[in-house]
């Protein structure tokens, strides 16, 4: 046998020594952590497939409420909701809320309608488009019985300048200012809807003539004192 070949049994040798010593230190170990791995990947495409499975499920529970709602099965429709509001998954708990509030309002049911919106408004899971949303509903509901403090608390924070509900709660707080006497703030508000070039054309308009008779009616005051 040539050196070269005894070196080559004796290395051989020596890594199975390592092996055997290797295996027998950490080969428990090296089997709990293939089966853990395994367990992992067929938990995690469980998990993906029973996931896939429900928000299908909820889309479909979904779709089924909004067509009872058309086709007037107002009760059939608040009933999916509920359910759906409980245990929806993904965004459609906060989705059906909002459906469950619209239908309550159409019902004249305000203060329940205010409430969900009011829940989703102050919740931290919901998408922040969503809470937004929900406190303009909500505010729109209560404009004819709140006073102009309370739908500035509010509102305040919607009407600043890039929030995308800027238009939305400036109008709602020009006409809440409006209808509780407070006039100056009222004009503010339409007059910076006006100066605002992405206000919408139909709420200019609606700005316009709330801006007219304002000037109106402080004509019409003026005379009468001067009287």
């Amino acid at each position: 046998m040539s050196d070269d070949s005894l070196f080559r049994e004796v290395d051989e040798a020596i890594r199975q020594e390592q092996l055997k010593s290797l295996w027998d230190k950490y080969g428990l170990w090296l089997i709990v952590g293939a089966i853990l791995i395994i367990a992992v990947v067929g938990g995690h495409n469980a998990w993906t497939y029973w996931s896939a499975e429900q928000a299908k499920s909820a889309g479909g529970r979904f779709i089924g409420g909004i067509v009872e709602a058309e086709d007037g099965q107002t009760a059939d429709a608040i009933n999916v909701f509920k359910s759906l509001s409980e245990d929806g998954p993904g965004g459609y708990g906060d989705l059906s809320r909002l459906q469950l509030a619209a239908l309550y309002s159409s019902q004249g049911k305000t203060a329940e309608a205010i409430r969900i919106y009011d829940t989703i408004a102050e919740s931290s899971g919901a998408e922040t488009a969503l809470k937004h949303f929900a406190t303009i509903q909500a505010a729109s509901l209560m404009l004819d019985e709140a006073s102009f403090e309370d739908m500035r608390k509010r509102l305040d924070d919607l009407a600043v300048t890039g929030n995308p509900w800027r238009h939305s709660a400036r109008e709602l707080l020009g006409l809440s200012a409006y209808r509780n006497g407070e006039s100056d703030a009222s004009r503010r508000y339409f007059d910076v809807m006006l100066s605002d070039q992405q206000t919408p054309a139909n709420m200019r308009r609606r700005a316009d003539i709330m801006l007219s008779l304002l000037v109106q009616q402080s004509g019409e005051q003026s005379d009468s004192e001067k009287k």
